[in-house]
């Protein structure tokens, strides 16, 4: 009989919270969606709504279907448990919302940048569904409020708060909670603008002229595979529900993890990209228009690496928010490393704008373009750092990141230290849960990069 020990196991890729595979499929609904509607002989004015129940409907349905994610112990509900909604809790809750969403409603009452032509299919959206919002929102926190295991949450709380009850009150989760609102106010306006004129794009898109002699049909599929990624982004802002554990932990704790991510969306990247970084030299298409077949592989190489991006905004399903912690993704893209979203559109962005080009003779020019787009570069860098810091609170992300620094693909970069994955110093805590609305009523209700449309 053998004395010796078994060989140790190696650690394996923790679970995901998103299954790729199933958020694949609605990626094919939405393809086909898509066919349909350029194939109609004119639009009908719904495409937006359209095709964000391509990716919303197919996506829940598989999670809860296939994962059971609402038996989730993430979700903080007891399904099990008696039905038992407490209808002064359930009110007080909504008076919560009314607070949070207060100040947000006043600024884009009093801010000429809300009030322009820009926001408009936004604010005639909310008014159109208004009544739907206003039935769906008291019957959804009513339905939560009674299978929630601790269903004093912040919403409660802030609620308890406005009727004198400061007692009752957790600033950490009060906090909490009008971060995660400031991330919807921020971005979910922004992202359903951009994603209703880049749908009109796609479905009217012309690609009769296209041909070998010309990138029209790069041109066409460079900015089809945004507006998929666009599409998964605004309908994971939107689809934050606690039933399908597609709810915020928590938002970013740390200013300079807002800092480094807001640099990379307008206005700020607007003023920073004109004033401070600009970095655009001449375009690859034209510095390669001699040479045609090079010119077709440059730009393939361009399409390769924005795929892998948005590949990594399908892989959240609905689950895609900056900013935010609504669960830890490692399968996808996300299996080979950490950050392949914006590994991949940080590259493409090098091939698209060729900055190292000699444009006017002078080598300094092409210097400083190389440096501007490396600032930008090393902005990513710090996004990256700051939600490796912010998720590492949860001991998935923990193991995760332990994993990639042993099987990622990029794992050659370890020997740079500061490229390596570092545990917290302290045996990670589970996050906190501040309860089951941190990121909203979970409605349509009014975020690109790519895990989401940012700076390019």
């Amino acid at each position: 009989m053998s004395n010796d020990a078994p060989p140790e196991s190696k650690p394996s890729c923790p679970p995901s919270a998103t299954n790729f595979g199933l958020n694949s499929i609605a990626l094919a609904v939405v393809l086909g969606t898509i066919w349909i509607l350029r194939n109609r002989p004119k639009p009908f004015g719904d495409e937006v709504l359209v095709l964000c129940g391509a990716v919303a409907i197919p996506v829940i349905l598989m999670d809860i279907l296939f994962l059971k994610v609402h038996r989730r112990a993430s979700t903080g509900l007891d399904w099990d448990q008696t039905f038992a909604p407490d209808i002064g809790r359930v009110l007080t809750k909504l008076l919560g919302l009314l607070l949070v969403l207060a100040p947000f409603a006043v600024f884009y009452w009093m801010t000429p940048e809300y009030n322009g032509n820009f926001y408009d299919p936004l604010w005639r959206f909310l008014r159109r569904f208004a009544l739907t919002f206003a039935v769906a929102t008291p019957l959804y926190v009513f339905i939560v409020d009674g299978q929630m295991k601790q269903p004093q949450d912040a919403y409660w709380q802030l609620g308890r708060v406005a009727l004198g009850r400061w007692s009752d009150a957790k600033k950490p989760d009060i906090a909490n909670l009008y971060k995660t609102w400031l991330v919807k106010a921020y971005f979910v306006p922004i992202m359903f603008v951009w994603l209703n004129n880049s749908t009109h794009n796609v479905v009217t898109f012309d690609l009769s002229a296209a041909s070998v002699g010309n990138l029209r049909l790069y041109s066409f599929l460079y900015d089809f595979i945004f507006f998929i990624d666009l599409l998964f982004c605004t309908v994971g802002y939107a689809m934050s529900f606690r039933i399908t554990d597609s709810h915020v932990r928590t938002a970013e704790p740390t200013m300079l993890g807002w800092a480094v991510a807001l640099f990379c969306y307008p206005p700020f990247y607007n003023l920073m990209s004109r004033q401070y970084v600009p970095y655009d030299a001449t375009s690859f298409e034209v510095w390669l228009a001699p040479h045609l077949w090079l010119r077709w592989v440059w730009a393939g190489m361009i399409l390769a690496l924005i795929t892998i991006y948005v590949l990594a905004t399908i892989a959240f399903g609905v689950r895609f928010s900056n900013l935010t912690h609504r669960g830890i993704l490692t399968n996808g893209p996300y299996r080979f490393t950490k950050h392949p979203a914006y590994v991949s559109k940080n590259l493409s962005w090098w091939l698209v704008s060729v900055p190292f080009l000699l444009t006017d003779g002078n080598p300094l020019s092409s210097l400083k373009r190389c440096i501007a787009l490396g600032i930008i570069n090393f902005m990513y860098f710090m996004r990256a750092k700051t939600e490796e810091r912010h998720l590492s609170r949860d001991p998935i992300y923990v193991a995760y990141g332990s994993w990639m620094n042993d099987n990622g693909v990029l794992r050659f970069l370890n020997r740079i230290p500061i490229f390596r994955y570092k545990p917290p110093p302290l045996p990670p805590q589970p996050m906190p849960e501040v309860g089951p609305f941190r990121s909203g009523p979970e409605t349509t209700a009014p975020v690109v990069d790519a895990p989401v449309k940012d700076a390019g």
